[in-house]
């Protein structure tokens, strides 16, 4: 079905062919090609462009070698695709053409590659746990209690410099829209400390809820959707935050930091379930382990 609607076919013309409906036969299809392309690595053939006869066809060649190396039986498995530092800031070049928050949806991308935190965390971190009194980056900070899920201080470190460039970029954004102001122009770069270290598009809060009736848990539901048009725009659809996580988790310890330490900084309770990951490896310095993640 597929093979004809790239040699000229519309999806009804196809479907016809094995008897199924039009909206059935470009569901199929675009599942198909969907599910190869992200096999082969996202980002190669832009997730927009597969769902019109016409951008099939303009994409053909990709698609074509995406699928041939298609395994269907895959698509059960645990994805495993990790952008590598270049393929991140490609991402964050498309994120910033496509997204309206462009300056925004760059500074979370590279704030949740380069710390793992979940996207409660990031929408409860204040501009306070970025910046100091003078401005200055707090290259290594800490995760406040009320901020982390787990109620638990951990460290926070800003010692990635694309990440740090991404943030500072947005916060000048912030500050020329006036979000967020503090009292003293001279404190903060201007900003409130207390203000949220991310906003919505109007400058408000991401708002904070239940998960449920029964269920008292906290969430925020606008960050999560937040990260899949990220994700999205980014060209990597499919991947989410928790797939970031366990990738940061398998770096850093690849890279040497001690599971203890990488355990602390994601916010886990011990260490095994990092080991049974990933295996033990000799400790380096964590700092310089996280400034090279992206």
């Amino acid at each position: 079905m597929l093979m004809a609607v790239l040699d000229g076919a519309s999806f009804s013309a196809a479907g016809r062919l094995h008897g199924l409906s039009r909206s059935t036969a470009g569901r199929q299809v675009r599942a198909l090609v969907r599910q190869a392309v992200a096999q082969s690595g996202p980002g190669s053939v832009d997730r927009q462009s597969v769902g019109t006869p016409h951008g099939l066809r303009q994409c053909r060649e990709p698609v074509l070698q995406a699928l041939a190396t298609f395994e269907p039986a895959a698509r059960h498995q645990r994805r495993r695709w990790e952008p590598d530092a270049h393929q991140i800031a490609e991402g964050a070049q498309r994120l910033k053409e496509l997204s309206r928050t462009g300056a925004r949806d760059v500074a979370l991308l590279y704030v949740l590659f380069t710390t793992g935190l979940k996207p409660l965390e990031l929408a409860r971190l204040a501009v306070g746990d970025y910046l100091q009194a003078d401005g200055s980056i707090r290259r290594h900070s800490t995760l406040r209690p009320e901020a982390s899920v787990n109620a638990r201080p951990r460290p926070l470190l800003f010692v990635s410099q694309r990440a740090c460039d991404a943030l500072d970029d947005y916060l000048r954004q912030r500050l020329q829209r006036r979000h967020g102001l503090g009292g003293s122009a001279g404190a903060y770069r201007g900003l409130d400390p207390s203000s949220p270290l991310f906003l919505t598009e109007d400058g408000h809060r991401f708002e904070l809820r239940r998960r449920a009736c029964a269920d008292a848990r906290t969430t925020c539901r606008l960050m999560c959707a937040t990260f899949h048009a990220i994700f999205e725009r980014a060209g990597w659809p499919g991947l989410t935050t928790q797939e970031v996580r366990r990738m940061v988790a398998r770096r850093l310890v690849g890279m040497g930091t001690s599971p203890a330490e990488a355990a602390q900084l994601l916010g886990l309770a011990s260490a095994a379930g990092l080991r049974r990951l990933v295996g033990p490896r000799e400790a380096v310095e964590l700092g310089r382990a996280v400034a090279a993640l992206a």
